[in-house]
């Protein structure tokens, strides 16, 4: 049975959050703090809209030297936007896809994020 483009969003969000502390390393862990993560993921969508996915990426990503949410946020986004049948397929990371891609792409990894991000906020507040 093939998943519809929903559950894969829904089950690639779910994976990422659960496999979240596996994946860092110890001195992250203690620097991450959940509802840090929460609300920037909550914030996410709402900074798209007013600056465009490459503006609240690059955002994230200037954060992410201090802040491990906003790295997680980026690493999955990235990851998500970067994987085959995405818009931004085979490029490096997103803030790679947003320059080296059409307009088309840009609008469309939009799209994505912004659907991923209703999965990814509701999962990050249930685990």
């Amino acid at each position: 049975m093939e998943l519809t483009i929903e559950q894969e969003r829904a089950k690639f969000a779910l994976d990422y959050i659960q496999k979240l502390p596996n994946t860092l390393t110890l001195k992250e862990q203690t620097e991450f703090i959940s509802t840090e993560f929460i609300s920037h993921a909550s914030g996410l969508p709402a900074m798209i809209h007013m600056h465009g996915l490459g503006q609240a990426m690059a955002f994230c990503r200037l954060k992410s030297e201090k802040s491990l949410s906003y790295k997680v946020l980026y690493r999955l986004v990235s990851e998500w936007l970067c994987q085959s049948k995405q818009p931004y397929a085979n490029k490096i990371d997103v803030l790679a896809g947003v320059v080296e891609c059409d307009r088309h792409h840009y609008q469309l990894a939009q799209a994505e994020t912004l659907a991923l991000m209703s999965w990814v906020k509701k999962f990050a507040k249930a685990f």
